[in-house]
């Protein structure tokens, strides 16, 4: 695939590499290329290297650190609509994987005791949408690529685990139906599959497990500028 791209690309300009700076706030730098081979035609690939961030997170009426990365690859077919090539209004089928992976210390109360939840996220999904947007190019050499609405479907697996990590003494019964609850209420604020969410208890490890596998809609919005080679 890659030959062919460059084959084509060998026949025009329109190269550009592009970067998408709202990534970050997921925990990755999304990096990407787009081969114009044809005068309305392109295919994109992008490319999210994990970069470790922090984001405030609230739990329990508490505002906590949670720490979050992550990885995706998206290939796309771009058809633009207007007169120029590499410009205006467009439509681009893609696929794409995202693995993101997220840490950090949940504080609370159990029983009126403090309880500290070791917490671990991951999340891996698989999908397929159709983007639309725009591409203005600035003095024949700088892209903004602006893509408004994606809408897309995704098979995807959600995994946790909080583990109390405040003491060594082990839950009672009542923390630990507590800590289930206070997990279940937080799921719960999830839209569309909140309610689908397992949540499991180990009351000798202390630990609240929650598990999603199945379908998963999104809508991918964002922005990326770039320079055409």
């Amino acid at each position: 695939m890659f030959i062919s791209l460059v084959l084509h690309a060998q026949h025009s300009p329109a190269i550009f590499i592009k970067w998408a700076p709202a990534s970050l706030a997921a925990g990755k730098v999304t990096i990407g290329s787009e081969f114009n081979f044809k005068r309305k035609n392109s295919i994109e690939l992008f490319i999210g290297i994990p970069v470790s961030t922090t984001r405030d997170f609230e739990y329990d009426g508490k505002k906590n650190d949670m720490h979050f990365k992550a990885f995706s690859i998206l290939g796309g077919y771009r058809r633009y609509l207007g007169k120029k090539p590499s410009s205006g209004f467009y439509f681009e089928p893609f696929v794409k994987y995202l693995k993101h992976e997220g840490s950090g210390i949940l504080e609370s109360n159990l029983t009126g005791e403090i309880a500290r939840f070791n917490t671990i996220t991951n999340y891996e999904s698989f999908g397929a949408g159709l983007q639309l947007g725009i591409q203005f190019i600035i003095a024949k050499r700088v892209s903004l690529d602006l893509f408004f609405l994606g809408p897309e479907a995704n098979s995807a697996k959600f995994t946790s685990s909080s583990t109390d990590i405040a003491n060594n003494l082990p839950w009672t019964f009542v923390q630990a139906h507590e800590a289930e609850d206070e997990i279940k209420d937080a799921t719960k604020e999830i839209p569309l599959i909140g309610d689908k969410i397992e949540v499991t208890v180990n009351q000798n490890k202390k630990t609240v497990y929650t598990k999603y596998e199945g379908f998963l809609p999104g809508v991918r919005v964002g922005a990326s500028i770039g320079i055409r080679f």
